[in-house]
């Protein structure tokens, strides 16, 4: 795990005991089947962006502008919510307020915990993959990695989203993997050692 971040040296004999519960090693095993499909999965998020743009295109200038904010939640020129409003919002909702305003550290902490806390639920975690949430969240956790609060919130949201061994929680983790996930929680562990909420 050495080449993930992990500072352990030590006698070989003692290497797989360490690996068991180094958290590098750890993730590196929890991503390392994942990462084939990292291509597939970009070659995907380009073809559904292309259709975004289309039907944004169709939907007839300002007014149509609009009816596709209100599918699809805030704009980025939206002012923040408040706190409260975040901590009242649904799946959807949340994820779509940390994409809007990915760039406001209080507004990303904010989402990040309420999507950990829905997702608590198991109904919901999947509702949050389909609502872009693991990207929004990673997106939010890059854009301040100083932000202890955010990193933390980040850190929770992953976890429990992901969480799951059917299917479709292997599919989550996977989505997680190639959305970058790993290197924003590995980046996380190093800058802020001391938080044991990150570790």
């Amino acid at each position: 795990a050495a080449e993930a971040g992990c500072a352990w040296s030590g006698l070989l004999a003692d290497k797989a005991a360490h690996e068991a519960t180094c958290p590098f090693a750890v993730c590196q095993r929890m991503m390392a089947p994942l990462q084939t499909e990292v291509a597939e999965l970009r070659t995907e998020n380009s073809q559904l962006r292309s259709r975004m743009v289309a039907l944004e295109a169709g939907e007839g200038g300002e007014e149509g502008g609009r009816r596709v904010r209100q599918r699809v939640g805030a704009a980025p020129h939206d002012a923040p919510p408040g706190n409260a409003a975040v901590r009242s919002m649904d799946v959807a909702a949340a994820a779509a307020v940390l994409r809007a305003h990915v760039s406001v550290s209080r507004v990303a902490a904010a989402a990040c915990m309420r999507l950990a806390n829905l997702c608590m639920e198991d109904q919901n975690e999947q509702l949050a993959a389909e609502a872009g949430a693991i990207e929004a969240i990673v997106a939010a956790m890059q854009a301040h990695p100083q932000e202890a609060e955010v990193q933390e919130e980040g850190c929770g949201a992953l976890r429990n989203l992901c969480a799951g061994d059917d299917a479709a929680g292997r599919a989550r983790s996977q989505r997680a993997a190639a959305g970058g996930a790993i290197e924003a929680v590995v980046a996380a562990m190093q800058a802020h050692p001391q938080e044991a909420e990150v570790q």
